[in-house]
Order: structure tokens, then C-alpha cells, then sequence
């Protein structure tokens, strides 16, 4: 955590000296247009060489990436989705993402079918190697009409997300909400846990950058597994089922279901 104070320090002092030692460019990948009428963009994260960035849940030493889409034309909604991270870091100090380079596919529903759109993203995420760095971007796609033609490293992408417990023919875990002053404790039954090497993390959709979770730690498969969530400013929220995403990370296998 000092590493991380200390370059956040060194950050604040000289941007260009962080940026030019592990970034090597932040851009938009122009997609293509589903049949749905929906568009697939992506926001491609390229480092140097071992250098790593946070997956959405970054863990107890991580840097939660942030995204800020205002300023987007003909741009009426957007779903950032989360290709399969790793685990970084041995137990208590761990971090989650990924390597070298990651691609965030983007799912867009346009206002206007017809009219070009342009993507603008403003965010900071977190660099680490030996010390971790938050960089600050900007990028936009600049007005665009999009074709049908296929980005295949967008597809890439795509076909590296976590699969769902239905893909494996596993049923859904359960969970129950038990609100207290400030936060709220999930406790959830999962039937497709079946290691108790594997790692686990709770997210709450549209809230990722409003709370802390406290992860689960020590749990067996069969039992009971609970997250305790904190409110940064919020403590009056309420949050429902739907909202609620649930990880598991095994070695080679990522399952993800979505609402609970």
C-alpha cells in the first residue's frame, strides 16, 4: 500500500513520467453493427512488457478503474463487459486483472440508427509492476458510421468472457440481502462452487465506484458463503437481486453470473 501512495505521489507531480513508464496507448477499436441494431465497440489497454491493469473488482490492492462516457454523441446507452481476468499476488494481497493488454468489448445502443456516433471516454485506471500508478486518459472515436465488418480482436474479446453457470449446465446461486446502517451483508448459496481453492468476488452493478465489498476469505463448497458491502456516501440505497454479479476464478475457468 506505500508502493501505491508513494506513486500516487509521483503521479500528482509529473503525469509524463508515469505515463511513459509502463503505458503504451489507450484507444478506441472502431466494431461493428449486430443484427440487433446494437454496435460492439472497445476500449483497447496496451502496456509494456509484465506490466499489469484492474479488472472492475480489483481486489484489497487494486485501483478500480473508473470510465466516464460523458460528452458521447447519438449515444442513448453503453455496457462495458469484462473479459476473463487473473489473480495476481498471493492470499490477502491479491489483485485481479490482467496482463500486458486487455480489450473491453462495449455494447452501444444508438439514439438514431442512421446517424454516425462518437464514443468519448475520460477515465483513470491503475498500472502496476513493481510500484502501481493511476494514469489519467482521454480518448474518443471521433463521429463515426459503423459498418457490419468484424473487428476480430473485438471478437477476440468476446469470446474470452466468463462463461455462465448455464453454459455448464449448473444451477444458479441464491442469495439473501440483510440491510444495516451503512451497508449490507449478501449471503448466497452457490451449487456451482465445487473447489474451495477458487477464488470468489462480489460486484453490484451500476454501483462498482459508490461501495467496498469485503470479500469472502475461507469458505467450503456447500456452504453458505457471505460479502459484506460499505457505502462510500450512500447509505440509504437499497439494492436488489439483478444488481448483484458473483465471480468465481479457478485456474484455466472463469464463471460468472449475472443477478442472484
Amino acid at each position: 500500500m506505500m508502493r501505491f501512495l508513494a506513486a500516487l505521489l509521483l503521479f500528482t507531480m509529473s503525469t509524463s513520467i508515469v505515463t511513459g513508464d509502463g503505458l503504451k496507448k489507450i484507444e478506441i477499436l472502431e466494431g461493428w453493427k449486430k443484427s440487433d441494431g446494437s454496435i460492439v465497440y472497445g476500449l483497447k489497454i496496451s502496456l509494456k512488457e509484465g506490466w499489469k491493469t484492474y479488472w472492475h473488482t480489483p481486489g484489497p490492492m487494486g485501483l478500480k478503474p473508473r470510465f466516464d462516457f460523458e460528452g458521447s454523441l447519438n449515444i442513448v446507452s453503453l455496457n462495458v463487459l469484462w473479459p476473463s481476468p487473473k489473480v495476481f499476488g498471493s492470499s490477502g494481497f491479491e489483485s485481479i486483472g490482467y496482463e500486458n493488454e486487455v480489450i473491453l468489448p462495449i455494447i452501444i445502443q444508438s439514439k438514431i440508427d442512421t446517424d454516425p456516433i462518437n464514443l468519448k471516454i475520460k477515465g483513470i485506471i491503475g498500472i502496476c509492476y513493481d510500484v502501481c500508478v493511476p494514469i489519467e486518459f482521454e480518448t474518443q472515436s471521433g463521429l463515426k458510421t459503423v459498418s457490419r465488418d468484424i473487428n476480430t480482436d473485438l471478437l477476440a474479446a468476446l469470446a474470452n468472457l466468463p462463461l455462465s453457470p448455464s453454459d455448464l449446465g449448473k444451477n444458479n446461486a441464491r442469495c439473501n440481502i440483510i440491510y444495516g446502517p451503512t451497508g449490507f451483508k449478501i449471503e448466497a448459496d452457490i451449487p456451482y462452487l465445487d473447489k474451495s481453492g477458487s477464488y470468489i468476488f462480489f460486484s453490484i452493478k451500476d454501483f462498482r465506484d459508490a461501495l467496498s465489498i469485503e470479500q469472502p476469505k475461507q469458505f467450503k463448497p456447500g456452504k453458505i458463503i457471505s460479502a459484506s458491502g460499505d457505502w462510500y456516501d450512500k447509505p440509504s440505497v437499497k439494492i436488489s437481486g439483478d444488481l448483484i454479479t458473483i465471480t468465481q476464478l479457478d485456474e484455466g475457468q472463469v464463471i460468472e453470473q449475472e443477478g442472484c
